[in-house]
């Protein structure tokens, strides 16, 4: 009995370390390979959008693994076991070069290189997408098909964040310069994009913007976004008898959402204003300005405005955002382009396109995040048309007027509860009663 009993003992001994010496599976490995021998390559001649993508990826898998890849530029050298974000030199990443359809990236993998690319901004989307679904925790062992493209859409979330882009005065046909004009050679911000970004967002469709003046004005037009009321040209933030009428900004500040107005114009513009004050008329800056302190001293509502006379205009949208993205609530952000309108009266062909060419650029960094924060919701429109921009029979495109017309104008829209505005073709101020609805509030606007 005794024997029989050393006997069992010894052989437990002999499994138990027959299974040390085993070989343990990997516990964090893509495609078999251990994540630690991975570096992350991005290419220096790319926007940045993919060097922030790379360096995005870097931290979520320090973050979940606690293991600090590299993050290197293609240029610098290529390397065992490599994550290609974007359109490097590798032989995999050119696999997968320029065939994106609006929100769609791409991936790819052979048995040393994972390949991950989109067009301009859409590679954070491709970021979030592989972080999420390849490294889903600490402990993973994920494959990505090596026999084939993989193609993938942004992941979304129901709305927190509400994200409002103005283009003023930009009509359908502005929106299409980049089709009519070469980029002017001073434009300090442009990444090499050819199209406006707009059209790459999943739902599009057209709003009307007479006021109860008729063709409208800035004010008119901006009370009517924030608002939901249609007005009298001049009047900010008021109805058509005179009385204050709550905008979307002082919704989101009772709902506990943190707040922004940002514009290209001055803060006491008209798009800024219909969006933070109320006075009787556009020109009586006092009032409005009083308005915007409330907001300022009360709520802390971020205003960020007159950044046309600055190049580092992305820079402030970063820090905006940054601060935006404290809030536990979410938050509401009005960002608009003024000097496309001013622009257009003058009928200056080209400096519009350098103004749209910096929307384009400030749209980008905000399509950025709502990538990288699944739970925002974006909206690109404008107040109304300036200009009668049109085709001409030579096939150019010319001005007709120097003022505003009755054009309908283009909107975009992005995110869980978009789709309502595919095909949209709706009064302006209808907008934003679909925005107070995603938050909830059915009775918004007149």
């Amino acid at each position: 009995m005794k024997s029989r009993f050393v006997r069992i003992v010894l052989l437990l001994l002999v499994l138990t370390m027959l299974t040390g010496c085993a070989p343990k599976k990997n516990e964090k490995s893509l495609n078999g390979v251990d994540i630690s021998l991975y570096t992350i390559v991005y290419s220096q001649e790319a926007p940045d959008y993919c060097q922030r993508a790379a360096e995005y990826i870097q931290a979520q898998i320090q973050q979940r693994t606690g293991v600090e890849l590299p993050v290197c530029e293609a240029s610098s050298g290529s390397y065992d076991h490599e994550i290609l974000v974007g359109d490097t030199d590798r032989g995999l990443s050119k696999d997968l070069d320029s065939k994106s359809r609006k929100m769609e990236f791409y991936f790819k993998a052979d048995s040393n290189h994972i390949a991950m690319n989109a067009d301009y901004f859409i590679i954070a989307a491709a970021a979030y997408y592989f972080v999420e679904t390849y490294i889903p925790g600490s402990n993973f062992q994920s494959n990505i098909p090596s026999d084939k493209i993989t193609v993938c859409q942004p992941i979304t979330e129901k709305a927190n964040n509400f994200i409002f882009l103005i283009g003023d005065g930009m009509g359908p046909n502005q929106t299409k310069m980049f089709d009519y004009f070469p980029i002017p050679e001073d434009v300090p911000y442009y990444d090499g994009e050819d199209i406006f970004y707009g059209y790459y967002l999943p739902y599009q469709g057209y709003i009307r913007t007479g006021s109860l003046s008729g063709v409208t004005d800035s004010a008119a037009g901006a009370t009517a976004l924030a608002c939901g009321y249609k007005t009298i040209n001049g009047y900010v933030g008021k109805d058509a008898y005179g009385d204050d009428v709550q905008s979307l900004t002082e919704l989101a500040i009772t709902l506990g959402k943190a707040t922004a107005v940002m514009s290209t114009d001055l803060q006491t513009g008209a798009t800024p204003a219909g969006f933070s004050s109320h006075a009787m008329s556009r020109d009586d800056s006092n009032d409005i300005l009083e308005g915007q302190v409330k907001l300022m001293t009360e709520n802390d509502t971020i205003f960020e405005c007159g950044l046309h006379a600055t190049e580092e205009y992305q820079y402030y949208i970063t820090e905006a955002l940054d601060q935006l993205d404290m809030s536990e609530n979410g938050f509401f952000v009005m960002y608009e382009e003024g000097y496309i309108d001013k622009f257009s009266h003058n009928m200056d062909t080209e400096g519009t396109f350098t103004c749209l060419i910096r929307f384009n650029q400030a749209i980008g960094l905000f399509m950025e995040y709502a990538f990288y924060h699944p739970d925002t919701f974006l909206l690109i429109t404008a107040d109304h048309e300036t200009g009668g921009l049109h085709i001409n029979s030579e096939g150019n495109m010319e001005y007709g007027v120097s003022s505003h017309t009755g054009a309908d104008v283009p909107i975009f829209a992005y995110g869980q509860g978009a789709e309502v505005f595919q095909d949209y073709d709706e009064e302006n101020n209808e907008v934003p009663k679909v925005i107070a609805a995603l938050w909830g509030v059915e009775d918004f606007g007149e």
